[in-house]
């Protein structure tokens, strides 16, 4: 009896829990056990919560395998011309605490200075604090933040922080080493700075349901659908002519609200930019997520633009996950009653990520939820014999309620 009744109670369990996931895939088994970066491919992030809270990876025995999640990024190298070295005043050091330099400013006014590190794996957070007498000091940048500090070629990088203006005589930069190890600063100073995209980033592109143009009041309209609410971070046109052009373009999104009991629709701008001949037709917007989307272009009274192509790209994203070697692995997503899940591995692992080997998701498929049988009825259920029931009941008090009236009428 107790052994039908756990297996039953496991039953339930999977019915209820086993199928929750909208989407899964494959991870192929890996040559080298390790840390593995692993590309979430377009069609399982377009089922996944934004924040991708849902998103697990599963070994053969159905256990989970901690990942923390690593955003593309292109790496952009600093170039200086004209380096002029600011006096350092002082440095000093408090192991596992912070790092302090002074730093005097030779200038009346300053609103940007250029540290030269030696090349360091991670980032690192500094304040920066401004002062006239090296006595008071005044906050200026409360919460800032390097990264990217490493060169592939050389053996330091060249920083640029920018700042609000300000005329102290003396600046403190103060880094915060208690979550990371010291960074070696070698010089601080002015130049002239340039910031090149050395490894830029390799993005995916959204298919697109279906797109429509219309053209109406000097305007050109283009009304772009997609399957599912999709994450765009940039916009690709191509355009055959005119040849000559700058228009101004809106991208738009069709909201609604209450006003006064009744629901009416609006616009709500989501960018802004200009297209123009004589430059790149790549846009970069802000991160947004939708479903459905518009794009005006104003003409004027020039020939409208004759648009061979729209692209919607999207920033890829990784999973760092220590792997098994000659194992396979799931990867499910979908179930928005998931919270984001807790895994230690984001606090103990630093490592780049262009030295991770690739381990790719493959056959994503979608799952069907499954539908429970419809369970027979018996003929006590059905609503015919419940009618019945209730005809005879009405049948036999219409009867007593008669006798009753007939009894007191001879009364």
């Amino acid at each position: 009896m107790k052994t039908s009744i756990k297996l039953f109670i496991m039953l339930f369990a999977v019915m209820a829990f086993g199928q929750k996931h909208t989407v899964e895939g494959e991870i192929h088994a890996v040559k080298e056990a390790g840390l593995h970066r692993i590309p979430v491919p377009h069609n399982l992030r377009s089922y996944a919560t934004r924040n991708l809270r849902d998103i697990r990876i599963w070994d053969t025995k159905g256990n989970q395998v901690p990942y923390f999640i690593q955003p593309a990024m292109s790496y952009k190298s600093t170039k200086v011309s004209d380096f002029t070295e600011f006096p350092v005043i002082s440095s000093a050091r408090i192991t596992d605490s912070i790092a302090t330099y002074i730093f005097q400013n030779p200038d009346k006014t300053i609103k940007q200075a250029v540290f030269l590190i030696a090349n360091y794996q991670g980032t690192k957070s500094y304040r920066l604090e401004g002062s006239n007498d090296q006595n008071q000091w005044f906050g200026i940048v409360n919460n800032g933040k390097l990264d990217q500090l490493s060169h592939p070629k050389e053996t330091s990088v060249y920083k640029v922080i920018n700042f609000p203006l300000c005329a102290y005589k003396y600046l403190k930069v103060v880094f915060n080493d208690k979550q990371s190890l010291p960074i070696n600063l070698l010089k601080i100073g002015k130049a002239t700075a340039e910031t090149v995209t050395i490894m830029p980033i390799a993005m995916d592109k959204i298919p697109v349901k279906a797109i429509a143009f219309s053209e109406e009041n000097k305007k050109t309209e283009i009304h772009i659908n997609f399957d599912r609410l999709e994450v765009i971070n940039e916009i690709r046109i191509d355009i055959a002519g005119p040849e000559l052009y700058s228009r101004n373009a809106t991208l738009y999104a069709i909201r609604e609200r209450e006003v006064k009991r009744n629901i009416e629709s609006y616009k709500q701008v989501l960018t802004t930019f200009s297209i123009r001949s004589d430059k790149d037709l790549v846009f970069d917007i802000s991160t947004i997520t939708e479903k459905e989307l518009y794009l005006e272009i104003e003409n004027k009274d020039n020939p409208k633009l004759q648009i061979n192509s729209i692209q919607f790209m999207q920033e890829p994203l990784y999973l760092v996950a220590a792997l098994n070697a000659q194992n396979t692995y799931k990867v499910t997503a979908g179930n928005t009653a998931l919270n984001v899940p807790d895994y230690d591995i984001s606090e103990v692992t630093n490592t780049l990520k262009s030295n991770l080997p690739i381990a790719e998701i493959s056959s994503v498929t979608y799952v069907q939820a499954k539908t429970k049988e419809k369970a027979e009825i018996s003929f006590w259920q059905q609503p015919w014999f419940m009618w019945c029931c209730i005809g005879l009941a009405a049948l036999i008090i219409s009867y007593y309620a008669f006798n009753l009236i007939k009894d007191l009428n001879k009364k």
